[in-house]
């Protein structure tokens, strides 16, 4: 059986290969790739998610959170639950995606020494979400999020070329300001939806 290339790159980035990782954070060829990487493997997730709305946290949970957030009559998963769930779970992730890149790649750079630029660290970000094709089993959802937690310290330690615990630090700095950034956005929302 062949396996495609950008499958072989998934499982390299999963099993947490440095040199992978230094490897992707030189290869602007990979660009258009780690678009993919990052768009399948949150679309897994997310279907896993809406399966587990169902299956894991009821539907009774579901119709609840539905009316909190006022998202519309629709119940899970029919019409229109699943279209909805997994777009706006794919869309955030590429967002976040780019803004961590960004942020991380900034803090790595500036207060850590690193050095990394905001391709090699979208690459290297984006290979590290690898394990969240996972997730499309509900349960296995928080063995991805960990899975991608440690792979994407792993390629932020290459993609700088700095220590593990630099790498922890401007992980957890870049993701407070993609936190920071969707908190903004939601009571921005709020207020002029509200």
């Amino acid at each position: 059986m062949v396996v495609p290339p950008m499958l072989k790159n998934m499982f390299r980035a999963s099993a947490l290969d440095s040199d992978f990782y230094d490897m992707v954070e030189h290869d602007p060829s990979l660009n258009r790739e780690v678009v993919f990487v990052v768009f399948f493997a949150n679309t897994f997730a997310a279907v896993g998610s809406w399966i587990g709305i169902g299956e894991v946290v009821g539907f009774e949970m579901w119709e609840t959170l539905r009316d909190w957030l006022g998202i519309g009559t629709w119940s899970a998963p029919n019409e229109g639950g699943f279209v909805f769930l997994v777009a706006t779970n794919v869309a955030l992730a590429l967002i976040g995606w780019m803004v961590w890149a960004a942020s991380t790649g900034y803090i790595g750079t500036r207060f850590f020494g690193g050095t990394s630029d905001f391709g090699e660290m979208m690459r290297v970000l984006g290979y590290a979400q690898s394990p969240r094709a996972i997730a499309i089993v509900p349960w296995l959802g928080p063995v991805a999020s960990v899975w991608t937690l440690v792979a994407s310290v792993v390629a932020i330690r290459q993609g700088q070329d700095f220590t593990t615990g630099k790498a922890v630090a401007a992980g957890i700095g870049g993701w407070l300001v993609w936190f920071l950034l969707q908190f903004g956005a939601s009571a921005a929302g709020a207020v002029l939806f509200g």
